[in-house]
């Protein structure tokens, strides 16, 4: 599976590679208002958004910064398909895809958006969701008859 970041090339960018490739899980960047990084990359191929502005990282010297990268974006989504992963290994690339899009929380118009993609990545609505347990066929018709 790759995730790439999008790019800081600005709005006006072309796609840049890897993130464009359709194999690719493309990351975007927003701040603490899930607001877009304004340098971010844009494009139909960007899949969903993390948080990537103003990020406190390791520093040179046994320091910390505070940083702003669609890498960093990049990097938190990286964590939740290892989160998945671990949860159910036999996860295809395509299938973290999915999840990561179907548990994304919106934050441009409807989906697929140029800016964000889905929206914005969350670990926890992607485990719960692929913890979800389906409902039983004799339950839920009897639910439905109700």
């Amino acid at each position: 599976m790759l995730i790439a970041a999008a790019g800081n090339a600005g709005p006006q960018s072309a796609p840049l590679y890897p993130a464009a490739d359709p194999d690719v899980i493309a990351v975007t960047a927003t701040d603490s208002d899930d607001h877009l990084f304004t340098n971010a990359n844009r494009g139909r191929h960007i899949a969903v958004a993390a948080p990537g502005v103003d990020i406190l990282v390791l520093a040179p010297g046994d320091k910390y910064r505070l940083t702003t990268r669609t890498s960093i974006a990049a990097a938190h989504v990286s964590g939740i398909a290892a989160l998945l992963l671990e949860r159910k290994p036999e996860l295809k690339p395509a299938d973290i895809r999915a999840v990561l899009i179907a548990t994304a929380k919106p934050l441009g118009p409807p989906r697929p958006d140029s800016d964000f993609g889905a929206g914005l990545a969350s670990a926890y609505r992607a485990v719960t969701w692929l913890d979800r347990k389906p409902a039983e066929p004799d339950s839920a018709a009897a639910q439905a008859k109700q």
